[in-house]
């Protein structure tokens, strides 16, 4: 609770504070959100695919990532989630927002923030806790989502989504054509990106060995930092071009690794930092016509993911320690929505995960003591299979406050699983289809439709 408590007193304080009534709104909202799930992998697709064989298969405490309520999917009829989101404005200037979720077990708070925004400057200054602003999606909550599920890049190489508690500073300059330019200054605990274990003590390992584990500690903030840029050039009437680049560093990032039969050969320990790049691309077609018949949306994103770490921990073999893993792994995805009449829209999406998605270690380690130096050690790579998925997805928006969405996907993914009967996992390929009903319902005041898809104020 003491990673919310900062950020959530300053969202209190914006609610409470004395201000002309014609000068201060709050906006109340409930997210509600159930989904009717079948699959063709004995109702465990969902499993295969957050916790698929590779380099994605070593931060998965929380089922379905930063989004708690975006998770694992049984067969049959699942409340994925309720939302509540507490929307604040004080004039043009100062913004805040208050947004707690819970899936019925367990419930957290996922932003609470406040806003400035200096105009005509174009400056704003954000803190608190939020979603970074990387990326098209990185921001959106699950009732903002396209499809019913998230795409594997955020997914898998975000845990979800990239979040902290922290501050942001952005930059609209005026221009005849809309760029956003900003920063971000997070804290640690992202699984993919910025796990911190911190050191352990009486550790007991999958042998019965009691060791103590060498992890660094650091600072909760600042641990994570963000560059990210965005533009939207209008390239003819109603016909918009989006472009958008973003980096993400990590000073620190902990794994602790236990043995897995054919998997990892025994409990080990890997620290050190991590680095991501992403490119993103849109179009937007605005057709005017009645609740968003005729629209056309197209978008893409790629993103690639180094993670340099030291082993300071192996069970079985110490003298490897010192030693580095460097990990490498890419993602993308591209996707088309269409309008075809008024409230209905159709929309296809296919996600990448681990085309590129290598592990990079020393074939010789007794001759290549700490420190290790990479141009006199010979070096051995390890490849791993990507996964792949296809979906389509039919939405109706009954009115302002609900909608109805059928999706189909076809996944094709690896994963781990011991089919001789020796105890030891073995690397093999699931192919599965999916099938998805959802309801989604927002109880309290009704939506804005948003115009802002990629550029968001």
């Amino acid at each position: 609770m003491k990673h919310f408590a900062r950020p959530l007193l300053l969202s209190c304080a914006l609610i409470t504070a004395p201000v002309a009534a014609d000068e201060f709104s709050i906006t109340p909202r409930m997210y509600l959100d159930i989904i009717g799930y079948k699959d063709t992998a004995n109702g465990q697709g969902t499993g295969y695919i957050q916790n698929t064989n590779g380099i994605f298969n070593v931060h998965t405490h929380v089922a379905g990532g930063g989004h708690s309520h975006g998770g694992s999917l049984h067969s049959g009829l699942n409340f994925r989630g309720a939302e509540l989101s507490l929307s604040a404005a004080y004039g043009d200037w100062l913004t805040g927002r208050l947004n707690f979720a819970t899936d019925g077990r367990s419930g957290a708070v996922e932003e609470a923030w406040l806003k400035a925004r200096y105009a005509p400057a174009g400056l704003a200054l954000k803190g608190g806790k939020f979603l970074s602003d990387i990326g098209w999606q990185n921001v959106l909550h699950p009732h903002g989502w396209d499809f019913v599920d998230q795409a594997l890049p955020y997914q898998l190489l975000f845990a979800g989504s990239l979040a902290g508690n922290g501050a942001q500073a952005s930059f609209e300059p005026m221009l005849p054509f809309q760029l956003q330019l900003g920063a971000e200054l997070l804290s640690a605990g992202n699984e993919s990106v910025a796990a911190t274990v911190g050191p352990v003590t009486n550790y007991v390992s999958t042998s019965g060995k009691v060791v103590d584990i060498p992890f660094g500690s650091k600072g909760n903030w600042p641990n994570v930092w963000t560059l990210f840029a965005k533009t939207g050039i209008p390239i003819y009437p109603n016909h918009t071009v989006f472009l958008g680049a973003a980096y993400i560093k990590s000073d620190l990032h902990q794994e602790l690794h236990t043995y897995h039969p054919g998997i990892n050969d025994a409990d080990h320990g890997l620290e050190g930092n991590t680095q991501t790049a992403g490119l993103s691309a849109g179009y937007r077609f605005d057709a005017q016509q009645d609740q968003g018949q005729g629209d056309i949306t197209l978008e893409g994103e790629y993103f690639y993911q180094r993670k340099d770490l030291i082993l300071n921990f192996h069970e079985t073999k110490p003298w490897n320690v010192g030693q580095p893993r460097v990990l490498n792994v890419d993602s993308y995805y591209v996707q088309a929505l269409y309008g075809v009449a008024p409230r209905w829209q159709v929309g296809l999406r296919y996600d990448v995960a681990g085309n590129i998605q290598e592990a990079l270690r020393s074939s010789a380690p007794l001759k290549c003591a700490p420190p290790y130096q990479s141009k006199l050690c010979p070096r051995q790579d390890s490849q791993f299979d990507g996964l792949s998925r296809l979906s389509a997805v039919v939405t109706w928006s009954i009115d302002d406050r609900q909608k109805l969405r059928l999706q189909l996907s076809k996944a094709r993914v690896p994963v781990a699983e011991d089919i001789n009967g020796d105890n030891r996992a073995d690397a093999i390929r699931k192919n599965f289809t999916q099938a998805f009903l959802q309801y989604q319902v927002v109880l309290g005041a009704a939506p804005k439709h948003n115009h802002q898809r990629f550029i968001r104020n």
